[in-house]
């Protein structure tokens, strides 16, 4: 995923990091996440707020009083969403078979 293709006015996850934030200077932010990724691969150590999710319920119409009527979404880290997402694409990439 590319940093231009965040969408906006989402809420942030356990790091506070918003997508407008990440999206102000896409070169910078690029060039930051680049250096940043390099590390985490080379040390093999993710942030620790890359791998935590914040749980929140969001009310549906009905008795409140019942749990049936939520329905749970799990925020996550966009920059680690987004190294996720570079790690899956270079995982496709490895798992083609060659000719």
């Amino acid at each position: 995923m590319a940093i231009r293709q965040i969408k906006s006015d989402k809420a942030a996850g356990p790091d506070n990091i918003p997508a407008e934030a990440l999206k102000a200077d896409v070169a910078a932010t690029a060039r930051i996440l680049h250096i940043l990724f390099n590390k985490i691969c080379d040390e093999e150590q993710v942030p620790t707020d890359w791998k935590e999710g914040l749980l929140i319920k969001i009310p549906k119409k009905g008795d409140l009083s019942n749990c049936d009527n939520y329905r749970g979404i799990t925020l996550l880290s966009i920059p680690g969403s987004l190294q996720q997402g570079i790690v899956k694409q270079d995982e496709g990439l490895r798992r083609r078979p060659t000719s």
